[in-house]
């Protein structure tokens, strides 16, 4: 039997011992207390009560003594008797005072003891012939300080043997409650917190050396729970039974429960699925019955549950697929049990559609199809965006014709035919002359109107199996087979006076021509990019022919096409590298032939072939965009220039520059010269800059607009070329201008042209009625001086006076 360890005693509990002690210590410490009181009490009552027989035998020994005393005035005496008053126990003062005079004292007076004081008077009369007379006083003051002082030393040693007593006791009952009562309850609370924590094995045994006899009520405590331990386990081990069955069963229930949510989730997810998809879904049996549709498939296909269920899947049948796709789609579920792939189906209005379908065998136990489903997806608008899309990728969005991809493709499959077949192919690259022009002045909307047209009359004018493409603007190429060159003479005719003819747009009778350029496969290049190219340098040839007209690409072309590459190069690299630098030709007053400022020209100093002709490199960099980088470049050095001679006073005549159209065009223009002039610190009085007529004629609203800009700045405008660009008076009188320029090509023929010398009459007098002063151009002997001065043309410049020369020349020849 494994015996029963005594308990702890728990965190904060109060044994019962020491609470037993301690209510017997201080049950019979109260009693003793109230006795010991007692007893103190009246001993120190008794010993007050002694003080006051004293005070009666100072009375009656010591008073007469002190009346014969004080009657003779014997002060020896006195002084005698309130010593030994004084020294009687617990006496602390005594006093004889006559007319309120102290005649003798003993002790301290009563006022200077902190004491609890006793003080008696005694008045002293003396009979004297028959009458009392009072004589004097006797003053005796007792204290307690000794009662007190002896009943406290008295309670000192009754409260120390009553601490011993105590402890005694104590420590015999805590021995005795410990043993036979403390002992054995916490061997019985031990047990019963074992058996709270389930160890109901082990009885209850108490000590065998216990005292007390087996029919006390600790045994019977004992008793009763070792009894209700046997039950415990009994009931116990009942318990454990039945809740393991319980548990068994809750768990069966639970799983079972949670099969049943699973399923329940699954069905009610499933049927949301099906109801609110946007996919149709069909379900059928193994045999293609239709069970049932959801929603989706009715907007899909229109027809209605009811009327679909019970039906066969051909109810869907479009008649666009044949019967071998069917029997292949049965295959693949037969073997599979999968099929996914778009299908042409109809609706119930007849419409056919394409859809994208996925079908799914479901099998049962046996391995046998049970039921079907079908998903399925509306891809018809999908499907007609993306061949919108695709279409949008490879055509011309005005004229709908092939674009450059497209025709890329097909004339790289055209290439591979034409070498199988050892044919030719024409490739004519064709630009509309003139449609710059219309569509600047009149408008995009008649310029793309006129681009339909011709696109029209150019699918028109060549076979359907030859490709007609749009590469962007104005240009567009034919791609042909052709079984001779003559072919391709014949087709550029057809295309060319097809073009020709006037074109009828918003009322108005507008003429263009074509500039064609022609390549033929094989001789002019083996593949697309090749031939395109070709063909090209060769419309620009045809253009240089006078346009209208076309030309067959030959090396010559590709050599200056080449030429024209390496051109391209170099330029981009002068801009990269700053290699170019202005020049100034000066202006002469011919009135007095004194300077009156100059005009810049740009020069590029190339490093491998030395200077190269402005005539040879700005019209490149018009055509590739690069003009509005070096027109930047030269106003800025020139300002800057302008800005260093200023400061030395050596020139004051204000600096020209050239403005090319792309610069005009530039909404930012004005903007830019006023930045480059606040930038250099350059009045504009000193800046002139010269427009062609040609490039105010190509837009002369835009140009009337951009000029009155710069005009706004203070800056003198100056018409370049004036007599070349068949300008009106209407546009003239309009223009915010200030000089005109008259052209080197009339200048030139001064003295040796009656025609030319008309013509700078003419236009020296329009420029007096219109109240601008006039330069010559180009001005090269004398008697072209002495002619233009005597129409009153009032500056000159040309080598008779200086060529073009750079900063350093143009100063010495200045300042000379």
């Amino acid at each position: 039997m494994t015996p029963i360890e005594p308990a702890a005693p728990m965190p904060g509990r109060r044994p019962l011992a020491r609470r037993l002690v301690l209510l017997t210590l201080l049950a019979s410490g109260f009693i003793a207390t109230f006795i010991t009181a007692a007893q103190l009490y009246l001993e120190y009552d008794r010993e007050m009560r002694d003080i006051q027989t004293r005070f009666l035998e100072i009375e009656s020994a010591y008073l007469p003594s002190v009346r014969q005393g004080l009657w003779v005035m014997d002060r020896n005496a006195l002084q005698t008797l309130v010593n030994g008053m004084q020294q009687l126990p617990d006496f602390e003062y005594a006093a004889v005072l006559a007319e309120d005079k102290y005649v003798a004292t003993s002790g301290e007076p009563p006022e200077s003891r902190q004491s609890r004081q006793l003080t008696r008077v005694f008045e002293i009369d003396y009979a004297y012939r028959g009458a009392d007379q009072r004589i004097g006083t006797l003053e005796v003051t007792a204290s307690d300080a000794g009662p007190l002082r002896r009943t406290w030393q008295r309670l000192g040693l009754v409260m120390a043997l009553n601490s011993i007593k105590a402890g005694v006791v104590a420590m015999l009952i805590l021995l005795m409650v410990q043993f036979m009562i403390t002992r054995p309850i916490l061997r019985i609370h031990h047990h019963t917190r074992r058996m709270a924590a389930g160890q109901l094995d082990d009885p209850l045994v108490l000590e065998a050396h216990y005292p007390s006899s087996p029919d006390d009520e600790i045994y019977e405590l004992a008793a009763a729970v070792e009894a209700m331990r046997v039950s415990l386990g009994q009931r116990n081990t009942e318990l454990l039974e039945t809740n393991r069955k319980l548990e068994e069963t809750v768990t069966a229930k639970e799983t079972a429960l949670i099969q049943v949510r699973a399923h329940a989730d699954a069905l009610e997810l499933a049927a949301g699925v099906f109801a609110h998809t946007f996919e149709g879904i069909m379900i059928t049996d193994a045999d293609g019955t239709i069970l049932s549709v959801n929603p989706a498939f009715t907007t899909m296909t229109g027809y209605t549950h009811e009327e679909a269920v019970g039906q066969s899947p051909r109810l869907l049948r479009s008649h666009h697929q044949g019967e071998d796709f069917y029997r292949d789609m049965w295959a693949n579920l037969s073997g599979s049990g999968e099929w996914i792939g778009e299908i042409w189906n109809r609706r119930k209005s007849g419409e056919a559609y394409l859809q994208w379908t996925s079908i799914t065998t479901i099998i049962d136990a046996a391995g046998k199809p049970y039921r079907r489903i079908a998903v399925m997806t509306d891809i018809t608008e999908a499907r007609r965006k993306d061949e919108h899309i695709r279409h949008l990728a490879y055509h011309d969005a005005l004229t709908n014709l092939p674009n450059r991809m497209l025709l890329q493709n097909r004339l790289e499959h055209a290439i591979k035919t034409a070498e199988r077949e050892t044919a030719q192919i024409a490739v004519l690259f064709i630009d509309l002359d003139r449609f710059k022009v219309i569509n600047d002045s009149l408008g995009y909307f008649v310029g793309d109107q006129l681009l339909l047209e011709a696109a029209r009359r150019l699918t028109d004018a060549v076979r359907a199996s030859d490709t007609v493409s749009r590469q962007g603007g104005d240009e567009f190429v034919v791609m042909a087979a052709v079984d001779r060159i003559t072919d391709a003479v014949l087709i550029a005719e057809k295309i060319t006076a097809s073009i020709g003819v006037p074109f009828e747009i918003g009322g108005q009778s507008l003429h263009v021509g074509a500039s064609i350029g022609i390549s033929v496969y094989p001789q002019d290049g083996a593949d697309a990019t090749t031939l395109l190219r070709n063909a090209d340098v060769a419309m620009y040839a045809a253009k240089e022919a006078g346009r209208g007209t076309f030309c067959f690409f030959d090396d010559a072309m590709n050599a200056k096409a080449q030429q024209r590459l390496r051109l391209e190069a170099a330029l981009r690299r002068a801009i990269a590298n700053d290699e170019f630098e202005l020049f100034y030709q000066p202006k002469v007053c011919l009135s007095d032939a004194s300077y009156r400022g100059m005009e810049a020209l740009i020069r590029w100093r190339d490093p491998e072939v030395g200077l190269v002709s402005p005539l040879d490199f700005i019209p490149l960099a018009e055509e590739v965009g690069l003009i509005g980088q070096i027109g930047d470049w030269v106003l800025d050095t020139a300002c800057g220039q302008m800005r260093r001679w200023l400061d030395v006073g050596q020139i004051t005549g204000p600096v020209a520059i050239n403005v090319s159209a792309r610069q005009l065009d530039d909404p930012q223009f004005a903007d830019k010269v006023q930045a480059t002039l606040r930038h250099h610190g350059l009045e504009a009085q000193f800046l002139q800059l010269e427009v062609t007529e040609s490039t105010v004629m190509n837009k002369p609203e835009q140009a009337i607009e951009a000029l009155a800009k710069l005009a706004s700045l203070g800056i003198t405008i100056a018409v370049d070329d004036f007599g070349t660009g068949y300008s009106s008076f209407s546009y003239l009188k309009r223009l915010p201008i200030h000089l005109l320029k008259v052209d080197r090509s009339f200048v030139s023929d001064i003295g040796t042209s009656r025609e030319d010398e008309e013509i700078v009459t003419a236009i020296i007098q329009v420029a007096k009625a219109l109240k601008l002063q006039v330069v010559a151009e180009g001005v090269e002997t004398q008697g072209q001086a002495d002619f233009l001065k005597q129409l009153g043309c009032h500056y000159a410049q040309g080598y008779l006076y200086a060529r073009p020369l750079p900063v350093t020349d143009f100063e010495q020849l200045v300042g000379t």
